[in-house]
């Protein structure tokens, strides 16, 4: 066993905390120079502090809309009662394109079953 009592299997005549892990160095032109706060023109920057409610972003206001939006259909029984018409309507198409395609498969096999039993006589 190594002096100071430390043997680990692999490992052995390693001092302990050998293998922790040490900070990484940044790439070589790698943000250089950018930023102005704590470690300006070391690799890193650190993004300015936004305010919580930036009434002048757009993005914050377009979410703004989108859930007053969505908060007044949820909570209108009129919308929603369309809504669900209109739901009703739109299963009922797909159901019946779905059958109107099958409808249309089966004629066409039986078209081919047709023209290949008059090749055969």
């Amino acid at each position: 066993m190594p002096a100071g009592g430390y043997h680990h299997a692999g490992h052995a005549g390693y001092a302990p905390g050998a293998y922790q892990q040490m900070p990484m160095a940044p790439q070589a032109g790698m943000g250089a120079g950018m930023g102005t706060g704590p470690g300006a023109g070391s690799g890193y920057s650190t993004p300015a502090p936004q305010p919580f409610f930036n009434l002048g972003n757009d993005r914050f206001l377009k979410g703004l809309l989108i859930g007053a939006a969505a908060a007044y259909l949820l909570t209108n029984e009129n919308v929603q009662r369309t809504a669900i018409k209109g739901a009703v309507k739109l299963w009922g198409g797909l159901q019946g394109g779905v059958e109107e395609l099958k409808e249309r498969f089966h004629d066409a096999e039986a078209e081919i079953q047709t023209a290949e039993s008059h090749k055969d006589a």
